[in-house]
């Protein structure tokens, strides 16, 4: 069973769409436009850290070998902001740093990570 988040949620609601324009009677437009207005205030309440997180996450993802982890955090340093390991199949730190931008940490743990192995296969 899915667990309801203000992500979820708006995927419901955008399969909602596609039954109504094939039953308009069985899901009226009052009640689609109900369920997205209550998703975008969701949405809308989503953290910006937790967003960034995500994206710092996924962009660390596409450049760790298989079998290893990236971990990521917010600091209290408000000129380096994230935070970064990546830790290898033995859970051996690999590489890790902060940085001032997402793009920027990437790139930084990308040069620390050992030679031939900075990208996923």
């Amino acid at each position: 069973m899915t667990v309801s988040n203000p992500i979820t949620d708006a995927v419901g609601a955008l399969r909602l769409v596609g039954m109504h324009f094939t039953a308009p009677t069985a899901y009226p437009a009052d009640a689609l436009q109900d369920a997205a207005a209550e998703c975008i205030e969701r949405l809308t309440a989503v953290p910006q850290a937790s967003i960034d997180l995500g994206a710092l996450y996924a962009q660390l993802f596409a450049i760790t070998p298989s079998g290893w982890l990236p971990h990521v955090t917010l600091t209290t340093d408000k000129t380096r902001p994230y935070g970064a390991v990546v830790t290898d199949e033995a859970g051996n730190v690999a590489a890790r740093d902060t940085g001032k931008t997402i793009e920027g940490l990437v790139a930084l743990i990308r040069a620390r990570l050992p030679a031939g192995r900075g990208e996923a296969p």
